[in-house]
């Protein structure tokens, strides 16, 4: 009696322990969110005022070499904040990684902040999931319970991408899926405590809207359109396949530039503050080309070019370990594709270009489960990051699944676990 008592005790003390994990973590995502908003809208801003102005131009560029500077000594002082982050949470839960996660958390967040919100091509949600992990390895040790401490950190890991993307769902599911691979009473226990408290807390002190505003309700495609669907799920497929070998090889190249490290850190500082004083809407992840079939469709070529520079800002990020995330930028790079589709669709008499907007959002899905191989999670996720709008689950599931097949054909591996592998061969 006495045990079974002692049981529960311990069992409600997990309980809040995990709840007051997903709070903080709801809490300091949400104004990780919130701070790279604010220095996004003012760095634009500068970037506006330099228009045609000589000096004004060469202080930005001045001003990201030093930014890059002060990146570099960063993570030369810790080398765990340096990309993404997902994959030093993996080594953590895999107990292969030793990490100081209050130091990592701090440096982390100020490093993320500043060159996502200074304009790289760089995403919110790959730091989200490492600063939320971190924070659930800080929880842990409030429960006394060492065997707890894989789920504490992948629960609140899960978390992370909940709040950077407003989307519960898909963050339980990017938890079963991507981080534990599997699902069990625990994972599902501790996840659904820690992933729903941390995005209601960001909900309140935030606001609840969807990570893409203003999109209009979608009729269910004819049947029809079927075929075009899958035709689209195969070129999001090999674009997943394409975008992980070009991203993971820049580490590679940068290898074999033999320049000091410090110079090599800095060009893609320079590059973006370059590209941006010519084309401002390359800044950050350029979430609004999502929008381009509704605020004005560019030409198809004029698209192409943008799918590629956008694949390779983001690859000389990655390439030398900047502090950032890749999954926006995947999801804008997946959108530009599928407007690439579309619109060459819609030239070839083949679809109106009124679905040219619906085909971005099912390329977005197709892109996410071919690089991420996270076919459930891709498809939740569309659906959550558009609040519903976007509701023709069975386009999202063909796609997904197409695009799917087609990187599990091409052997290119699961762009994390790649990740995670080389970051174990160090």
């Amino acid at each position: 009696m006495i045990k079974n008592f002692s049981k529960q005790i311990k069992y409600l003390r997990t309980v809040f322990i995990l709840i007051l994990t997903g709070i903080s973590t709801g809490i300091v995502i949400g104004l990780f969110k919130e701070a790279i908003h604010f220095l996004s809208k003012h760095v634009m801003d500068l970037f506006r005022k330099s228009s045609g102005n000589i000096l004004y131009s060469f202080l930005i560029v001045v001003a990201f070499i030093l930014l890059g500077t002060f990146i570099y000594f960063l993570t030369k002082k810790d080398p765990n904040i340096n990309g993404s982050g997902i994959p030093v949470i993996y080594g953590m839960i895999d107990d292969k990684i030793e990490v100081n996660s209050p130091k990592t958390l701090i440096n982390k967040f100020i490093a993320s902040t500043l060159t996502i919100g200074s304009g790289l091509t760089l995403g919110r949600e790959g730091p989200s999931v490492q600063i939320a992990g971190l924070i659930g390895d800080i929880a842990h040790e409030l429960s006394e319970s060492k065997e707890n401490k894989r789920y504490f950190i992948g629960s609140s890991a899960g978390a992370g991408i909940a709040v950077a993307f407003n989307a519960p769902m898909a963050g339980l599911l990017f938890t079963i899926e991507e981080i534990f691979k599997k699902t069990n009473r625990k994972v599902f226990v501790f996840s659904t405590l820690t992933v729903f408290s941390a995005v209601v807390t960001a909900d309140l002190c935030f606001g609840n809207r969807p990570a893409l505003i203003d999109i209009p309700n979608f009729e269910v495609m004819d049947i029809s359109m079927l075929g075009l669907i899958i035709i689209l799920g195969i070129f999001a497929g090999l674009s997943g396949v394409l975008f992980n070998y070009v991203v993971i090889s820049s580490k590679k190249v940068f290898a074999k530039i033999k320049i000091h490290p410090y110079l090599k850190y800095l060009i893609p500082f320079v590059l973006t503050a370059i590209v941006l004083l010519l084309d401002i809407e390359l800044f950050s992840s350029s979430e609004p080309f999502i929008f381009l079939p509704l605020t004005g469709n560019k030409k198809l070529a004029e698209i192409i070019i943008l799918y590629l520079l956008k694949i390779l800002l983001l690859s000389c990020a990655f390439g030398v370990g900047v502090p950032g995330g890749s999954l926006v930028p995947l999801l804008v790079i997946g959108s530009l594709l599928g407007n690439i589709v579309a619109t060459s669709f819609v030239m070839l008499g083949l679809l109106d270009a009124s679905y040219i907007l619906a085909f971005t959002m099912l390329a977005m899905c197709g892109h996410f489960s071919a690089i991420v191989r996270t076919p459930i999670t891709a498809i939740i996720l569309i659906l959550e990051m558009t609040g519903g709008a976007f509701n023709y689950l069975l386009g999202l599931a063909v796609v997904s699944l197409v695009a799917y097949s087609v990187a599990e054909v091409c052997n290119s591996k699961p762009f994390y676990d790649k990740l995670y592998e080389l970051l174990l061969e160090k």
